[in-house]
C-alpha cells in the first residue's frame, strides 16, 4: 500500500504540472512521506522536519477510524521506521488536516494515478 501511495502521489504531481491550487499544496505536504532515506537522516539529526513529519503522521493517524486506508498507511510507515507519534516540540503546521487526509485516501487508491 504504501509504494501505490508513492507512486500515486507522484504521478498527481506530475499530472498537476505548475498549478498552485490549494490541492497541490496539501499533495506537497504529503510527499514528505515519500522519503525514507531523508527522514532517517533527519531523525539522527533531530531537525525540525523530522518533528514535521512525526507530527504529520500523528496527525494523519487520528483519522484512521474514519478512512480505514489511512490505518494500513500508518502500520506501512511504521514498518519502514517512521514513528507514529506526535513531537514534544511544538512545530506550527502547515496544512489543512481534514483536506490532508482526504487525498492521503484518495492516494492510497489502488486504481487512481498507477
Amino acid at each position: 500500500m504504501y509504494n501505490q501511495f508513492c507512486k500515486n502521489l507522484k504521478n498527481f504531481m506530475e499530472i498537476m504540472g505548475n498549478d498552485e491550487s490549494s490541492r497541490k499544496r496539501t499533495a506537497y505536504v504529503l510527499l514528505q512521506l515519500t522519503d525514507v532515506r531523508s527522514y532517517f537522516e533527519y531523525k539522527k539529526n533531530g531537525t525540525k522536519e523530522y518533528n514535521r513529519i512525526s507530527n504529520l503522521i500523528y496527525d494523519i493517524s487520528q483519522y484512521s477510524k474514519r478512512y480505514p486506508s489511512l490505518e494500513k498507511l500508518i502500520w506501512e510507515l511504521w514498518a519502514y521506521g517512521f514513528d507514529i507519534e506526535e513531537s514534544k516540540k511544538n512545530e506550527p503546521r502547515n496544512y489543512e488536516i481534514e483536506e490532508l487526509v482526504k487525498l492521503a485516501d484518495l492516494m492510497l487508491s489502488t486504481h487512481y494515478f498507477a
